[in-house]
């Protein structure tokens, strides 16, 4: 089965906030909480919005959840990626590009005049939550623009296609601007001075950061993967604090734990190994990024403590964490060796 990717955590959130009973309609749709939060396939994804659209009773709802306010501790390599951009506008094609990572979505920006138009498209069948879907990501867009650039930006109008729905009124009082149906394109029209400007979250060097992690990612999601490429990606989408073991991943890949065992070994590749690799793909991002102090590191890679990620780093790579952020030109406060353990003498062995 097709995987696709995770649902948007502040889609899930702002559902929360409106009284969405999230475990309720996982359950419904034959899901665990949790399952949420990683990769899900399509099949999975269309079961989980059918009971979410069905339950809420307001097929206006993604109106209101669209615009709730963001949380962007919440976002992924797509969402920090674009903030951190110059401007609106920037941020707008970032997003544009990397969208597949995190959405069914695709976005194409079209300027005419003095106008840009984000033209929204889901690939697939129509389903009855789709107008609800495309709802609620032009809505994300103006709000990541207004978010970010700190002012009330205001659309020129939307664009939408087929007939008005029976709540078509509505869309003027959450957005601001005409809406018009029938029109040959889903999208969401901005002046060009509005994606003129600037993000008060820009960062460039972090922006590249995220862009470089991000083209990574898309990479691999487009290109043909065997059974370690797809551990790998999986294992990068669950590393925030746990260590997932080997039936986490399986049950992304949508596949038995022994299934799983068997294709790994069959390419000659043990779990363990890709487990270590991806811990310290992220620890270098994370050190390089030069923000995470030694112990949150640790906490994001599910280390019991600094000392087990000191030993593990300086076995993987041969240096210490602080020796690898000034290699890299990084400020290393915080990431001195930690001391031994009261009463042992040493740090702990890595785990």
């Amino acid at each position: 089965m097709t995987s696709t990717a995770a649902l948007p955590l502040n889609m899930l959130s702002s559902m929360q906030k409106a009284g969405i009973d999230l475990a309720e309609l996982a359950a419904l749709a034959g899901l665990a909480l949790a399952d949420l939060k990683k990769p899900l396939t399509e099949a999975q994804a269309d079961r989980f919005f059918t009971v979410a659209y069905e339950r809420a009773g307001d097929p206006a709802v993604g109106l209101f959840l669209g615009l709730q306010p963001m949380r962007p501790e919440l976002f992924g390599v797509v969402g920090f990626s674009a903030m951190t951009c110059s401007s609106f506008g920037a941020a707008l094609a970032r997003i544009g590009r990397y969208n597949a990572l995190v959405s069914a979505c695709e976005l194409e920006a079209v300027t005419e005049g003095e106008e840009t138009a984000v033209r929204v498209r889901y690939a697939g069948p129509q389903r009855p939550y789709s107008r609800c879907r495309m709802d609620i990501q032009m809505g994300t867009l103006l709000n990541f623009g207004r978010l970010f650039t700190e002012r009330q930006i205001t659309p020129v109008r939307l664009t939408l296609i087929g007939e008005p729905p029976p709540y078509h009124a509505r869309y003027a009082e959450a957005f601001g601007c005409p809406a018009l149906f029938g029109q040959p394109h889903d999208s969401i029209v901005f002046q060009l001075s509005d994606l003129a400007l600037p993000l008060v979250s820009a960062n460039p060097s972090v922006a590249a950061m995220f862009e470089d992690a991000a083209e990574r990612d898309l990479v691999a999601l487009r290109a043909p993967q065997d059974t370690s490429q797809a551990v790998r990606q999986a294992l990068r989408g669950l590393l925030h604090g746990d260590v997932p073991g080997i039936e986490q991943v399986a049950s992304v890949l949508c596949v038995s734990e022994r299934t799983l065992q068997r294709r790994l070994a069959r390419e000659g590749v043990r779990f363990s190994a890709l487990l270590d690799e991806a811990r310290l793909e992220m620890a270098r991002r994370y050190l390089a990024a030069g923000r995470a102090s030694l112990t949150e590191i640790a906490y994001l890679l599910g280390f019991a403590d600094p000392n087990s990620f000191f030993r593990s780093f300086k076995r993987w790579t041969g240096k210490t964490p602080a020796d690898y952020r000034h290699s890299h030109g990084v400020k290393s406060s915080g990431l001195s060796a930690p001391a031994p353990r009261s009463g042992t003498g040493s740090p702990a062995p890595p785990p």
